[in-house]
């Protein structure tokens, strides 16, 4: 994630017709920033329409949602989410209706349309019914929604999808909200939770918002039962420097339609912050990304985020290793707790490798790999945290061409956050150059109490170049991990269609430079694990290169 910035995407409609040329589908070149303030958006990619299914795209502006097309599949196998186009999707989110564990929405990142892709099931997996939410602006083709998630709020009977919209040219990035009455098949017109202040404020010059995540207290015993939390980083930039990215927070409690006013919770601690930018006293954590909320059963909320301010963990010669931190609320939201340390990580400027736009990737990779985690709270047991993350610790680090082999790690904590275990890996022992498990998401079986981890693998491929999805899972405690290839094909980043690296990569080339931040895990009441990952395993014969595309599978 190290701290650099690439251009806004511009969600145009893209053709992929069977006579273009490789270099006709090149993804537009990325502006690299200050080494401050990396956002999480996705890279743009270039040109015009597509292919499969119905592929309009565009909301007509009396229509607040589309319903695009219809997939079914195998979900004991693999189900290709995407019917409406060739164009890339991908950071896809899953969530499971508490109430109906048969009943679920999936949402990601369209490079077809404006907005935010959406996917709903009503029979475990078996078909979805998917299309475009609704975005701020609808037919206008000015704002471009993204980093979309979404949650159930059993109490009010809907489910909320939140995301981030803001203008092709990089202003006015709002945090809105898409809500829908007939479990994710209509969406209504979106309402706006957090506004950045209009045209004049953008993500090179005043407030830009970034990479919002979104949970339900679903809890009936739970005294903020029905209120759904929505956090986010807030950018704030002057002439191109970030000047100060904090964790900010609403809350609603009547399903969505109204919401508090935002205000600021990654707080204070000088043990732990002790880098700033400005100058200045150590204190203010508000050097953030990457933020998720949880619940726990008696409704404290908890608030997880990636923080580069701690120097006391920066190596000799390098800088910005990041922590995670987190913060507690018991009051609703109202208060914050000052935030602790869950971990510290092997991720500063001279442990992993870089790719052409300067982000952190992967060894003979060009895909940016920030490092991406997140925590969940153990629905059976209040003040029980699991937290998973990936980095390069038993890699080659610390060094000037470091050389990754990255693990999955889960700490816990059995006093709400106040203490964490030593890092446990999730996934077996290996060693290799680019023998890498990445962008790990850990849930909870609400039945039984069992953790799982989904992630990124590239171990089933003995030269590493393709990956596969991983599935390992451990009994409550996290103490060991079994695991299953969750995957039936593998995924071809270094032979992309979209966002290639070009010559700037020689030897990587064909290389991608995206597919997302992280992939998505969610189990329902019926004990079965629901996955869903960004894929690269349908080939485009024309180019002999592979597209982008989200599966799902149950296990």
């Amino acid at each position: 994630m190290k701290r650099f910035r690439v251009a806004v995407v511009m969600a145009v409609m893209l053709t992929v017709a069977l006579t273009l040329s490789q270099a006709s589908v090149q993804a537009s070149p990325s502006r690299i920033m200050t080494p401050k303030g990396s956002k999480f958006r996705p890279l743009a990619t270039s040109v015009v329409t597509a292919g499969r299914g119905d592929q309009t795209g565009v909301q007509d502006s009396k229509t607040p949602s589309k319903l695009e097309c219809r997939v079914s599949g195998d979900p004991s196998a693999n189900v290709l989410m995407d019917c409406d186009g060739l164009t890339p999707n991908n950071e896809p989110n899953i969530a499971v209706d508490p109430a109906n564990p048969n009943h679920m929405v999936v949402s990601s990142n369209d490079y077809q349309s404006c907005c935010d892709e959406w996917y709903t099931t009503f029979n475990g997996g078996a078909t979805w019914k998917t299309g475009n939410i609704s975005v701020e602006a609808p037919g206008k083709k000015r704002r471009t929604g993204s980093d979309p998630v979404t949650t159930f709020d059993v109490k009010h009977g809907v489910v909320i999808h939140a995301s981030l919209n803001f203008q092709n040219d990089g202003c006015d990035g709002d945090v809105v909200v898409s809500i829908s009455n007939d479990g994710g098949i209509h969406w209504n017109t979106v309402v706006e939770a957090a506004d950045a202040g209009g045209p004049t404020q953008c993500e090179n010059n005043g407030l830009f918002n970034d990479k919002e995540w979104i949970t339900t207290d679903n809890n009936p015993a739970s005294p903020f039962y029905g209120r759904t939390y929505l956090t986010w980083t807030a950018f704030h930039s002057v002439n191109g420097t970030t000047t100060a990215s904090p964790i900010a927070e609403t809350h609603s409690d009547d399903g969505g339609i109204t919401w508090t006013a935002p205000h600021e919770i990654s707080g204070s601690n000088p043990a732990l912050c002790t880098f700033q930018a400005g100058g200045g006293a150590a204190g203010p954590c508000d050097e953030d990304q990457f933020s998720v909320p949880t619940v726990a059963p008696d409704g404290t909320v908890y608030v997880s985020f990636i923080n580069d301010q701690n120097m006391a963990l920066w190596e000799s010669g390098e800088v910005f290793d990041d922590q995670y931190l987190v913060v507690r609320s018991t009051d609703g939201g109202q208060t914050w707790s000052t935030p602790t340390m869950i971990a510290g990580l092997e991720d500063g400027s001279r442990d992993f490798p870089r790719n052409v736009d300067g982000r952190q990737t992967l060894t003979n990779y060009q895909l940016r790999a920030p490092i991406t985690g997140n925590l969940v709270a153990d629905p059976m047991h209040n003040g029980r945290l699991y937290f998973a993350f990936f980095d390069n610790r038993n890699g080659v680090h610390d060094v000037a061409s470091p050389v990754t082999n990255t693990d999955v790690f889960l700490v816990t904590s059995n006093d709400g956050g106040s203490s964490w275990s030593s890092p446990a890996r999730v996934n077996a022992a290996d060693s290799g150059a680019g023998n890498d498990q990445w962008f790990p998401w850990v849930d909870v079986d609400p039945s039984t109490g069992i953790v799982g981890v989904a992630y990124n693998d590239r171990s089933y491929d003995p030269t590493h170049d393709t990956y596969g999805a991983t599935l390992s899972e451990s009994p409550a405690g996290g103490s060991s991990f079994t695991s299953q290839q969750v995957s039936t094909a593998a995924s071809h980043p270094r032979e992309s269609v979209f966002f290639d690296a070009g010559t700037a990569a020689p030897g990587c080339e064909t290389c991608a430079r995206f597919n997302g931040d992280y992939i998505g895990l969610a189990y329902g009441s019926n004990g079965r694990a629901n996955v869903t990952w960004t894929d690269m395993r349908d080939l485009y014969a024309p180019l002999g290169l592979y597209l982008q595309f989200i599966y799902f599978a149950q296990r």
